[in-house]
């Protein structure tokens, strides 16, 4: 029973470390998580592997840094200037666009995630 009651308290402090250690996330952050959650949800679909759009999850998550530091240009997004209720509206459509073809769920993922809509002045 003391041992449960050690673990949880444990878990519950590691949980809740990153919260208090790394102040708002850098523009950096927001990239790296928008280019996870796309590779994960193409992962989760099947549309990772040989002869798919990526061969490899790192192959994805490369090119999808890219794409967002194109999108999200640190002179335009940096220093605390990444609207998060509107990432958290871009992560979402990036969800259906990773695993759906359809030209105008990628077409209205694009529009979410544009830098007018996440980068705020």
């Amino acid at each position: 029973m003391r041992i449960t009651a050690v673990l949880k308290s444990s878990l519950m402090f590691a949980l809740a470390l990153p919260l208090f250690s790394c102040g708002e996330p850098s523009r950096e952050d927001y990239r790296d998580e928008a280019a996870d959650t796309f590779c994960d949800r193409s992962d989760e679909c099947g549309d990772i592997g040989e002869g798919r759009d990526y061969a490899t999850y790192s192959d994805c998550v490369i090119d999808q840094k890219d794409r967002f530091n194109d999108i999200w240009p640190a002179d335009d997004c940096g220093n605390g200037r990444i609207n998060e209720s509107q990432f958290d509206r871009c992560l979402s459509r990036l969800e259906i666009a990773a695993c759906d073809g359809n030209w105008l769920d990628q077409l209205s993922a694009l529009d979410e995630c544009r830098k007018g809509n996440v980068c705020t002045n």
